[in-house]
């Protein structure tokens, strides 16, 4: 992800009123970080909504004195994250959500990279008041993976074997090992309450705050938050991170 160095139109057209409560949330908030002269990063996906949203949203931040930059686009699930590997944390202060029908990979990107996320309330919250905003943190599901990379998800992440026969799995639930068909697809979503919740035919249902994943051999596909991304094979970690997203609502 590469910040955008194309100029905004300053002839787009007006926005949208729910538009208009982000940008209220926006500026307000651009006033109260630390930094002199914060930058805000509008963060979209691929399609022509999203870059014209990302436009105007743009424009409109240029002219209450806000700086702010482009990424595009957001995350794919899967991603390397640490500090020497996959896409560098931008030198920003806080993400905007320009909006789009894939809101996690937004999610993913401010709980990788830790930053704020300014982004519209998800569906049921009542809007706000133009000068009003509500803050939570949310948990998400840090995966440790071999060589070191790290991912995140934000809603489940699915272990699926790509071999015909793979016998069986072994596992650590927090301190307890135990051993699974492998050939089953093990899925772990999270609670209310910010622990893992992992699914098996085998053993059930269990609350934990860790996995470890462990086979001798053969290749596993890595599903984040229900898109497939990447071929993994053991070891790798999977653990809860409480309070990692921060999330901010017009």
């Amino acid at each position: 992800m590469v910040p955008s160095t194309s100029s905004p139109d300053a002839g787009s057209a007006r926005d949208a009123p729910d538009v208009e409560r982000l940008l209220a949330a926006a500026g307000r908030l651009a006033g109260a970080l630390p930094a002199a002269r914060p930058t805000l990063a509008i963060v979209r996906g691929w399609s022509r909504g999203d870059r014209e949203r990302a436009q105007q949203l743009r424009v409109r931040l240029a002219e209450q004195g806000v700086r702010s930059t482009e990424l595009s686009p957001v995350p794919e699930a899967g991603e390397r994250g640490g500090p020497d590997r996959g896409i560098r944390r931008p030198a920003v202060e806080l993400l905007v959500y320009a909006g789009g029908s894939h809101p996690e990979q937004a999610m993913r990107a401010a709980a990788l990279w830790q930053l704020p996320l300014l982004v519209e309330r998800p569906e049921g919250w009542s809007g706000g008041e133009p000068n009003a905003f509500g803050a939570h943190r949310s948990p998400v599901i840090g995966i440790h993976l071999s060589g070191g990379d790290f991912g995140v998800a934000v809603r489940e992440t699915v272990l699926v074997s790509l071999q015909p026969h793979p016998g069986n799995a072994r596992l650590i639930l927090d301190n307890e090992k135990i051993t699974a068909p492998g050939d089953q697809p093990l899925r772990i979503t999270l609670t209310d309450q910010g622990l893992l919740e992992a699914r098996g035919d085998s053993f059930g249902r269990r609350h934990i705050r860790r996995l470890r994943f462990e086979r001798a051999w053969g290749a596993y596909r890595l599903d984040v938050d229900g898109a497939p991304t990447r071929d993994v094979r053991a070891p790798l970690r999977i653990e809860a991170m409480p309070g990692r997203l921060h999330l901010l609502h017009p």
